[in-house]
């Protein structure tokens, strides 16, 4: 079972802006005029957002830093998460730099410990792993699904936020689905 405490800080960098072009997202709204590029590049970001929400996967490359308040005994495993981990920047216990860890699988992304995982004596968070984390290429599923919510959210702009949930959402969370992260086990 892979280590995954409650407590954990994880924060990963501002996600790229424009994963589905302008161009794209105007199209599949069957937009024509610049007049309301602004409000339609923020739906397709808010999209963004939820798509790496509902997938616990992160759809552009960026740094991660977890922030942990101790390390799992033994080689125990620690789940990362984000996804694709493409590369481990820095592990720190207690200010000092452990080095040998392996990242392995992307559902999540695992590091193992060359060596027992030392005792952590600090107080608050003091073990910080920093990381890229992200997809190199984005699924046409997961795209498809940052079209459909961006769609949703722009017919829906004026309603109440009780309306029944549209059927590009339920289709959304088909496309999603076979790229959820779940955590370890």
């Amino acid at each position: 079972m892979a280590y995954r405490p409650y407590d954990r800080i994880w924060r990963a960098g501002d996600a790229a802006s424009g994963l589905v072009s302008l161009d794209t997202l105007k199209a599949h709204l069957r937009v024509t005029s610049d007049d309301e590029n602004e409000i339609i590049t923020s739906y397709g970001d808010a999209a963004v957002l939820h798509v790496e929400a509902h997938t616990q996967r992160l759809l552009s490359q960026r740094s991660c830093t977890l922030s942990l308040p101790n390390l799992p005994v033994g080689k125990r495993p620690i789940e990362l998460p984000g996804g694709d981990v493409a590369s481990l920047t820095s592990v720190f216990a207690d200010g000092v730099e452990i080095t040998g860890g392996t990242v392995i699988g992307s559902s999540p992304a695992l590091l193992i410990p060359s060596d027992d995982w030392p005792a952590v004596t600090g107080d608050g968070y003091p073990v910080t792993i920093t990381y890229i984390a992200g997809l190199a290429v984005v699924p046409a599923g997961l795209k498809h699904a940052v079209l459909l919510i961006a769609g949703e959210l722009y017919e829906r702009r004026s309603e109440g936020v009780d309306g029944p949930i549209g059927r590009a959402m339920v289709s959304a969370e088909y496309l999603m689905a076979p790229h959820r992260i779940r955590p370890a086990t």
